[in-house]
């Protein structure tokens, strides 16, 4: 594949177009509020929609289309997905929820300086007040828009941005691969300004960035990344208000039953992206 600019203005220019989406959406945000005010159900659907499409996609598919006349080939979007190998993607992160809310739990108990806390747990506060409006009264309706915006158009722009434009710019720049997916990883789970979720963020997107390597197509994170939001909504549905679903809590006592499911879940999770790893190198061997 051939780039008609070198990788740091690569970097650079995905750097300025997603300032430039930022700006925009922040704009949008203002306009939103004026209009419907700062608790409108809608108008932050509507909000979340726009941040996924400004500063999310667009960055990601303006930055592909000037670097390289194979915008999609450089995403990987021009690829099916293996089924097998994306398949067993999903069965390890379902193995891997009880481990996953363990590492959760060790993440928001890391001490920290008391100003220094208080700030992060009210970002998380925030973040978490924002995700429990989109459900707006746990009806039906509510739990359908968040599988629309925070499962499906979540999962689709954001690993079009972090894997399909981030990762691919970084690996086919001279990078190493492993380097690349942990790079991004880390840039991927930063930007959710969570801290508190900054290490299995970080893991979950080091896994999705693997699925990428391995799967050469961009479509088996997208998948993956859109069916472990999916998972999230419904079981905050199903908690219809409540602070933690029974599905977040599984895992993070020193009970033995739970201790005994965190240890099946390690080893059913490392078992299934072995199984995965192999099903995927029956890919005919292209570069990518």
């Amino acid at each position: 594949m051939r780039f008609t600019v070198t990788l740091p203005k690569r970097l650079l220019m995905l750097l300025f177009t997603f300032i430039i989406g930022y700006v925009l959406v922040a704009v949008i945000a203002f306009i939103i509020q004026k209009i419907a005010g700062p608790e409108s159900v809608p108008g932050l659907r509507i909000l979340m929609v726009m941040q996924d499409l400004f500063m999310f996609i667009a960055p990601a598919v303006l930055t592909a289309v000037i670097i390289t006349r194979q915008p999609a080939e450089l995403m990987l979007l021009d690829r099916r997905p293996f089924w097998p190998g994306l398949i067993m993607g999903l069965c390890v992160m379902v193995a891997a929820i009880p481990a996953m809310n363990l590492i959760i739990h060790l993440n928001e108990s890391i001490p920290l300086p008391e100003p220094i806390e208080q700030v992060l747990r009210q970002m998380e506060d925030t973040a978490a007040g924002t995700i429990e409006t989109l459900y707006a009264g746990h009806t039906v309706g509510s739990l359908v828009m968040g599988m629309l915006i925070v499962a499906i158009l979540a999962g689709l722009s954001e690993e079009i941005l972090f894997r399909g434009a981030l990762q691919r710019i970084l690996s086919t720049g001279g990078l190493n691969t492993h380097t690349a997916i942990w790079i991004t990883a880390a840039v991927f789970s930063l930007m959710h300004l969570q801290f508190y979720g900054l290490i299995p963020r970080m893991l979950l997107g080091a896994f999705f960035g693997y699925m990428l390597w391995w799967s050469r197509s961009l479509w088996a994170p997208i998948i993956l990344h859109a069916f472990n939001n999916a998972i999230y909504v419904v079981a905050q549905w199903f908690a219809n208000g409540e602070e933690e679903s029974a599905l977040d809590a599984l895992g993070t006592t020193v009970s033995l039953s739970d201790i005994i499911i965190v240890c099946v879940s390690v080893a059913l999770t490392v078992l299934g992206i072995i199984i995965a790893r192999r099903n995927f190198s029956k890919i005919d061997n292209l570069s990518i």
